[in-house]
């Protein structure tokens, strides 16, 4: 796991920590199977004309680079744990208003569980803007449609 100060840091729950775990474990008990397939399809001989055999290739392609890329989440995790100062942190439940007078409801999240509307990342601008807040300030951040403001209107932890 990573420090909380490493720009590469991914912050997680300890629920999404073993969801990742877990996750990884299933991508690599499916590369044996993979390499037979790739086995299996070399033995047909001409490789030019091969399809299945591409496929193959390109199939554990993609499953190498997802657990590459599962990997270095999980390296660089930092699991949060709930916050009890009045601040958002992971898993806060936040009642926001716009700038219209529309309130809701979003939920800060890794980028694991994030669920757009409901559920925000805290990756993402918004769920940046939000992060680290108390009730009653005034969250902004750049939308493609332009700044956007959020009034904080209650933090439940």
């Amino acid at each position: 796991m990573a420090d909380e100060n490493n720009p590469e840091a991914v912050l997680v729950t300890e629920e999404d920590f073993e969801t990742m775990k877990k996750n990884l474990i299933e991508l690599n008990a499916r590369v044996p199977e993979l390499s037979q397939e790739l086995h299996r399809t070399r033995a047909d001989g001409d490789f030019s004309e091969n399809a299945p055999l591409h496929a193959a290739r390109e199939e554990m392609s993609k499953l190498q680079s997802s657990i590459r890329n599962l990997e270095t989440q999980i390296h660089n995790a930092v699991i949060q744990s709930s916050r009890n100062d009045g601040r958002s942190g992971l898993g806060s439940i936040i009642t926001i208003r716009d700038a219209k007078g529309n309130e809701r409801e979003i939920t800060l999240v890794s980028h694991v569980e994030a669920n757009p509307p409901t559920h925000i990342s805290v990756e993402s601008p918004m769920g940046e803007a939000l992060f680290n807040r108390e009730i009653g300030e005034l969250a902004k951040f750049e939308a493609p449609r332009g700044e956007i403001a959020l009034q904080i209107l209650n933090i439940e932890n």
